[in-house]
């Protein structure tokens, strides 16, 4: 009776299903039409791209604005979810693709999970998983049988508080994991600074004291033992990580036409990982604490045989830092970088050996609200249906890219590189190090925190009109209104070539009101029908027509990463109330 393609799966199903590491997003990758790694729900759905699906809970939005990806169960290091959606709180997972007015946002489709509710009789359940390298085929390409552990328990209980008008339901997770990294790095170890002072020698300059701090600062100890060779380092550090999960219910029928539900999950826990697969020293794994909630409170109200009217707000938290394990550097006591706001290790790349200080100290708070009102109404063949949503989403950023400095060495800048000398080894490299002859350096300094607000709202009507038992045609008309990121501290830069007395730079709500226009004209028609042949019993055939408007993800605008050291994005420019310098060093013997 439907154009729209749902893909559902019932909680029995949704129980008995293998899912790694007890991931509700993996279950996309069982609809019809997905493409991709199913892990993190990262993944194309009918050809649109991998973060062009609206994720929600109970009706309400579980869309981490950042990077338009699922907020609860959102991969964290190596793409392992930083907090789980207990598996046994859930009573429906489905997917929906988006052909009627009603779904939006997104072009790909809607997912959403329904959560258990309490009944008249108490149920629950108590569990316990174990992935452990013991039950598992040992690997023909490595060594031994290392760690490779999860585990999962937890327990879930329902029941009446007044018997035919109010339920609850709760359940309690924990996972904690444990991943043997087994990497190899290359260390400046004792026997390479002895071939890199060698050079020095040979060449007559003196060892920079900056530079020889650093090496006996940043570098733990037991790296520097190995010998002038690469992969002389073996990590035995584990990537590990842990979360704490619940959620909650309510349900209250006041009568057999009313009905009030409440439901809040709450999420928090910490992941530490290396951050590449040469990455060994444990000092620089990412380190990545998490915090994660989700609310939702539906009213739904039948007010006669023929209209009924469901009203849902949410209120979607997320919350995650990153930063080096290792912190509390006096960096300004080593003489290598003054006046650093940051007790976190430089980025040092010498060329040969491990980057050092990958992580800057960054972070994010994403917060949307969400307000939706659908009434429907039966009429005869037809059913007709109406309303639209609200959603404000605030972000507050704080990706201090480049804030610690970046530094490489390469070789090529000694006097051991001239005269068709060899610059290209380990030791070359290290004794630029030592000498202080810099390849490159840049540093960002100034506050690049910014808080901008993303309002959008939407509006729909649609019938669903039967014209034979086995036709049904579903048209209708859709509004969307997306707004343009924006803040109230007028540090929201972008590049107007024609404001010369600003060299360009042109701040939202100062020379201009916006970041890019807005756009108050997008209507989409949406046409769509549903068939089930005579001739071939027990098939449906679908097919739908419409425009889309998808919401764009924040992150580009405030975390581009550009790979020529440039600003980093509309926060990272050298003017307004919050400026960033980012400033760039002259290579020279230092």
């Amino acid at each position: 009776t439907t154009p729209v393609q749902t893909t559902t799966i019932p909680s029995k199903a949704v129980q008995d299903i293998p899912l790694n590491g007890r991931d509700f997003t993996q279950m996309i990758g069982l609809a019809p039409g997905f493409a991709g790694y199913s892990a993190g729900g990262y993944g194309s759905v009918n050809g649109t791209r991998a973060n062009q699906v609206n994720w929600q809970i109970d009706g309400s939005d579980n869309n981490d604005l950042w990077h338009n990806i699922p907020a609860v169960n959102q991969g964290g290091v190596e793409n392992i979810a930083g907090v789980t959606y207990p598996i046994d709180s859930l009573e429906e997972f489905s997917l929906q693709t988006q052909s009627s007015p009603e779904t939006g946002r997104n072009p790909g489709g809607t997912v959403n999970l329904v959560t258990k509710s309490g009944t008249n009789t108490i149920h629950g359940s108590a569990y316990y998983y174990n992935r452990n390298e013991a039950l598992a085929i040992v690997s023909p390409f490595q060594t031994g049988n290392p760690p490779l552990r999860n585990e999962q328990w937890g327990a879930s209980a329902g029941g009446p508080f007044w018997k035919d008008h109010t339920f609850w339901f709760a359940n309690f997770e924990k996972q904690k994991f444990r991943i043997a990294t087994g990497n190899q790095g290359t260390e400046p170890s004792a026997a390479y600074q002895a071939q890199a002072l060698t050079l020095l020698q040979q060449y007559g300059v003196g060892v920079n004291s900056a530079t020889s701090a650093l090496l006996k600062t940043l570098w733990p100890a037991d790296a520097l033992t190995g010998p002038a060779q690469s992969n002389n380092y073996s990590g035995s550090a584990p990537e590990t990580g842990y979360s704490y999960n619940g959620v909650i219910k309510i349900d209250h029928n006041f009568s057999d036409r009313q009905s009030l539900s409440a439901r809040a999950f709450l999420g928090q826990g910490n992941q530490i990982a290396p951050v590449c697969g040469t990455c060994v020293l444990p000092y620089y794994f990412e380190v990545a604490p998490i915090h994660v909630y989700n609310y939702s409170l539906v009213h739904n109200w039948t007010l006669s045989p023929r209209i009924t009217n469901q009203v849902t707000i949410g209120v979607n938290y997320f919350n995650q830092l990153f930063s080096d394990q290792q912190t509390g550097f006096d960096v300004n006591s080593l003489g290598f970088v003054t006046n650093s706001p940051y007790s976190q290790s430089p980025n040092i790349n010498i060329s040969g050996f491990e980057v050092i200080g990958q992580t800057p100290p960054e972070g994010r708070n994403d917060i949307t609200g969400h307000l939706d009102e659908a009434l429907s109404w039966t009429l005869g063949r037809h059913q007709l249906r109406f309303g639209g949503e609200y959603r404000q989403a605030q972000i507050d950023e704080f990706y201090q890219r480049h804030s610690t400095g970046t530094f490489k060495f390469t070789g090529a800048q000694g006097p051991w590189c001239v005269n068709g000398g060899d610059c290209s080894g380990n030791a070359e490299a290290l004794a630029d190090f030592l000498g202080g002859y810099l390849a490159s350096a840049s540093i960002a300094r100034g506050n690049a925190e910014r808080q901008v607000f993303i309002n959008t709202f939407d509006l729909f009507a649609q019938d669903s009109w039967q014209i034979t038992p086995t036709l049904n045609i579903n048209y209708g008309i859709r509004y969307d209104y997306l707004q343009p990121m924006h803040s109230d501290y007028k540090n929201l830069s972008v590049f107007r070539p024609e404001l010369t007395a600003s060299n360009g730079l042109a701040f939202q709500g100062d020379q201009i009101s916006e970041v890019y226009p807005s756009d108050w004209a997008n209507i989409s028609p949406r046409l769509g029908f549903s068939y089930s042949p005579a001739f071939w019993k027990g098939t449906v055939l679908r097919g739908g027509f419409g425009m889309f408007f998808d919401t764009p993800n924040a992150n580009p605008f405030l975390d581009n990463r550009p790979g020529n050291n440039a600003p980093n994005g509309l926060e990272g420019n050298p003017g307004g109330s919050d400026p960033v310098f980012t400033v760039a060093a002259t290579p020279q013997a230092g």
